[in-house]
């Protein structure tokens, strides 16, 4: 394909007027925008309160609302708590490569067990604790995912 000076000719005006389009864009652009914070420099001066002075002494009295914890929920908790410190034995005995899968799965089995016993010593835990109840399932429902992780052999 040859390229005809009358071509040349018709591409130029335009590349001009893009280039002069694209340089009052910008300028403009600038313009606009050093007004726009000139005018909000003046509003916003005298729309800005100074901060409220909050003294975390006056918040004291809503700690009489709180309930106290009873004894079987602390009990509960506890077991937990428990429970949540053998998944970090179980999640470091995968990472380690020396310690072997034969521990991780031991873990893994008392936390099911421990899972176990605590739903059958609180049986009305859903009454009593409902955000303990939910703890507690899911924690039965990971070990039980787990559980079968293992039996399928994605560990090995």
């Amino acid at each position: 394909m040859k390229i005809r000076p009358d071509q040349i000719e018709g591409v130029q005006p335009e590349q001009l007027q893009r280039r002069n389009k694209a340089g009052q864009s910008e300028s403009a652009f600038g313009d606009f925008l050093n007004r726009e914070v000139a005018r909000g420099e003046t509003t916003a001066a005298s729309n800005i309160a100074p901060p409220p002075i909050v003294n975390p002494l006056l918040a004291a009295g809503a700690v009489a609302n709180v309930r106290p914890v009873s004894e079987d929920g602390a009990q509960v908790a506890g077991q937990v708590e428990s429970i949540l410190d053998k998944w970090d034995d179980y999640t470091a005995a995968l990472a380690d490569p020396e310690a072997g899968l034969k521990s991780a799965y031991g873990t893994l089995d008392e936390i099911a067990d421990d899972v176990a016993s605590l739903k059958a010593g609180q049986p009305d835990l859903a009454s009593t604790h409902p955000g303990l109840k939910s703890i507690v399932d899911e924690l039965e429902t990971l070990a039980a995912a787990e559980q079968f992780k293992f039996n399928r052999g994605d560990y090995v």
